[in-house]
């Protein structure tokens, strides 16, 4: 009979299958190969969203510079001997309850960042731009889909990680602006409680040397300022001051 050729079952497969592979089903895609895709697909897109969306925001910050160096200019808050003041954290009717016991209080005030000499007023920057690097992931890439079945799965995890990680520049801005507000709200608090005679102000001292220093190196006008002590409420109400605020007519 003129039947066609048919190859034996066993033959081996040519050289055009082997430089493209057949796509197995999903289910032909080991579990640990499957993990290993979507973590380094999801990683991957991680950074690399987050790295987008943090130039996105770093852009639109420097697009407000006038508002916000007005908003927080740190300039106004140093000392003339060159301290930044300590921030005050404020709660307000405050209640800590236990079965036997319900004990208020209107006010109450931490420091709960001391005061430090600075070289230069620190800028919001400082604050805001904390942990918003834009630069991207690195372009080697742990783990690599080999086949169009493994690229789908890869893929879907890049997708899934670049919406994170976009996500999670958001919520780092958002966490940065409330500790910069934060900071700056308490030391103005600072201000205000030092005029009530609520806090002291720190102890400097100021030492002052014409000359120090050996036969190696010498040093003439040496000064040397230090914070003997820190600011520290005051316990004491007789010794608080009464202030009076003019009423708005």
């Amino acid at each position: 009979q003129g039947c066609g050729h048919t190859p034996p079952s066993d033959t081996p497969a040519p050289l055009e299958s082997y430089l493209a592979p057949v796509d197995p089903p999903s289910a032909d895609v080991t579990e640990s190969r499957r993990q290993l895709l979507e973590e380094s697909g999801r990683n991957t897109g991680f950074r690399g969203g987050k790295a987008e969306r943090a130039w996105e925001l770093r852009q639109a910050l420097e697009g407000q510079i006038g508002r916000l160096n007005g908003l927080y200019d740190f300039r106004t808050l140093i000392s003339r001997e060159g301290w930044l003041p300590p921030v005050i954290d404020e709660a307000v009717d405050v209640a800590h309850i236990t079965p036997r016991q319900i004990r208020t209080a209107s006010h109450v005030y931490e420091i709960i960042v001391p005061e430090r000499f600075v070289s230069n007023p620190p800028s919001w920057r400082t604050w805001l731009m904390a942990g918003l690097s834009s630069s991207g992931p690195d372009d080697a890439v742990s783990v690599t889909p080999e086949n169009r079945v493994q690229k789908a799965l890869w893929q879907a995890a890049v997708r899934q990680g670049w919406g994170e990680g976009r996500q999670s520049a958001d919520q780092i801005l958002e966490a940065n602006f409330n500790r910069l507000t934060r900071d700056y709200r308490g030391m103005l608090m600072y201000s205000q409680l030092l005029r009530q005679g609520f806090i002291t102000a720190p102890v400097v001292t100021d030492q002052q040397q014409t000359v120090t220093g050996d036969r190696q190196k010498l040093t003439t006008g040496d000064r040397v300022r230090s914070l003997k002590e820190n600011a520290g409420f005051v316990p004491d109400k007789t010794q608080w001051h009464p202030v009076i605020r003019k009423v708005q007519p």
